[in-house]
This record gives C-alpha cells, sequence and structure tokens, in this order.
C-alpha cells in the first residue's frame, strides 16, 4: 500500500493543529475542503512560487494571442460566467478549548453554492460542523452571516440560509451520465484568498471510489464516502463544498477532498447522492 496524504478541501486555519486526514484503500487522504486559521485565510510561502520564478513570454505572432481562445477555452469560460456568481465562500468559527489557555476562536474556510433564489446554500458539513458562527461572502462582496438549517454528517452534506433575494442559482446535472475522461470544471474559494475564487479545469478519472475520512467528529471518528468521483481537475484547501460542473455548466459533483502528495487528484461526492437533500432543504425553505 502506498501512503498518500490528502489536503482537506476546507482551510483550516489553526495553530500547531494537525489537519483531518483521509483514507481509501490505497492510503491516507485528508479532506482538501477548508482551511483553518485563527486569523484570516491566507497561503503559506510554500503555496505560491516566489516572483522571480514567475515569468511571461508575449507572442510575436498575434494569432497566438491568449485572445484568441480554442472551443475548449470558450466552453469553460462560459461555465465560469455562468456559475461563478452562484459560488460563494463560507466561513465557520468556532472554539477550540486549550486546558492551558481556555478557548481560542478558530476558523474554517470553505466553499459552497446557491440552490434557491431565496438564500439557501449547500456545502460540505465538515466545513461548519461544531461552528458558533456562519458567514456566507458572494462573489460581488456581499456578507451576510447564515444559519445551518441541516446537515447529514454521515454524508458529509449541510445546507445554510442566508436572508436574501434575488440571488443566482446553480443548475444541477446527473452524475449517472458521466463518463471516463469526460472534462469537469472546479470553482471553489481556493486557500481562502483574497479576490474571487479559483477555476480549475480536468477530467472525470474515475466514477466509484470509495474513501475514508478520520474524523472526530463524525460518527465513530470517521466519514466513509463511497461512489466518489475521482477528478484531474485540482481540488484544494478551500474548496470544499464548492461545485464541480460539466461543460454546460451543470452541477455533477460537490468538491470534498485532494492529495497534497500527488498532482491531478481530487475527489468529489456525485450530485445525484445529495439531490433528494437539496431538493428537500429547497422545498422547505
Amino acid at each position: 500500500m502506498t501512503d498518500e496524504r490528502w489536503a482537506p478541501a476546507h482551510t483550516r486555519h489553526t495553530t500547531g493543529r494537525s489537519k483531518k486526514t483521509i483514507a481509501t484503500v490505497v492510503g491516507a487522504v485528508l479532506l482538501s475542503a477548508c482551511s483553518v486559521t485563527f486569523g484570516r485565510a491566507t497561503a503559506s510561502p510554500s503555496s505560491a512560487p516566489s516572483a522571480a520564478a514567475v515569468t511571461a513570454s508575449v507572442p510575436d505572432d498575434p494569432t497566438t494571442s491568449s485572445s484568441n481562445a480554442t472551443s475548449a477555452d470558450d466552453a469553460i469560460i462560459q461555465v465560469v460566467k455562468e456559475v461563478e456568481p452562484a459560488v460563494v465562500n463560507v466561513t465557520a468559527t468556532s472554539t477550540v478549548t486549550d486546558p492551558f489557555f481556555g478557548g481560542s476562536p478558530q476558523q474554517a474556510t470553505g466553499s459552497g453554492f446557491i440552490v434557491s433564489s431565496n438564500g439557501v446554500i449547500f456545502t460540505n458539513d465538515h466545513v461548519v460542523e461544531g461552528a458558533s458562527k456562519v458567514e456566507v461572502t458572494l462573489p460581488d462582496g456581499r456578507s451576510f452571516d447564515a444559519t445551518v438549517t441541516d446537515t447529514d454528517p454521515s454524508r458529509d452534506f449541510a445546507v445554510l440560509k442566508i436572508d436574501a433575494s434575488g440571488l443566482p442559482t446553480v443548475t444541477l446535472g446527473h452524475s449517472s451520465a458521466l463518463q471516463l475522461g469526460q472534462s469537469v470544471v472546479a470553482i471553489g474559494y481556493a486557500l481562502g484568498l483574497d479576490g474571487g475564487p479559483t477555476v480549475t479545469s480536468g477530467i472525470i478519472s474515475s466514477l466509484e471510489r470509495t474513501v475514508q475520512a478520520q474524523d472526530p467528529n463524525a460518527s465513530g471518528g470517521v466519514r466513509t464516502y463511497r461512489n466518489i468521483l475521482q477528478t484531474s481537475a485540482a481540488i484544494n484547501p478551500g474548496n470544499s463544498g464548492g461545485p464541480l460542473l460539466d461543460l454546460n455548466g451543470d452541477v455533477i459533483g460537490i468538491s470534498t477532498a485532494g492529495v497534497s502528495s500527488a498532482d491531478n487528484i481530487g475527489f468529489a461526492i456525485a450530485i445525484d447522492a445529495a439531490r433528494s437533500f437539496i431538493d428537500s432543504a429547497v422545498a422547505g425553505s
């Protein structure tokens, strides 16, 4: 067996605290959906290249300019334009108790997507579990206090509600129709960075992975994900709860976990597993 380390899709900002780990049949995994800190979400120094390492060149031939996007580029750009307004940043604040220093505030940052124009939002349960306060920030910069209205920890589902109306929403697709090699796009607030969501793209690499996540807040201390999608689209800390999309712009998965010791491997919960849960939440809103 290999020993892989998976990064949580939510970003937890803490000091001296280990990240949750996920184990699959081939190794150990970390939930990639949230980043946690005692303060503002920031990228570690090693997570971004130095200025000296980044170079760019201007093509001599105007026909090779980046403005001449390919049809594949056009499809991804269109998906982002359609869906990005409905992808939100979720910040959950909880209190960590230390036997020597007492309670300290801790923030977990993840993503979510709007499923009803009256402020119903879907995200991963592990992004908001144990939170005393949840805040949702829209791409337009508006922030709202959110209420956790429903959760299913066993399936890592959570529904939030904010006091808003007329919001843009996503369209739910059907993960049962997915094929290996199909192109997908992930949108989420990777690393909790300022400046809006991060967009990555890739393909469906597998349709039926089983992943077990060590989580002290879950029943028995372990979450088990079955028939989970594997994708080559980058799923980074902060992505948890964000949408994985097909090139029609339909949500076909929920970004949940990514690996820190390997490239181009991420996991998403198939949307068909969450459809009835989301439909019930919308109907009850």
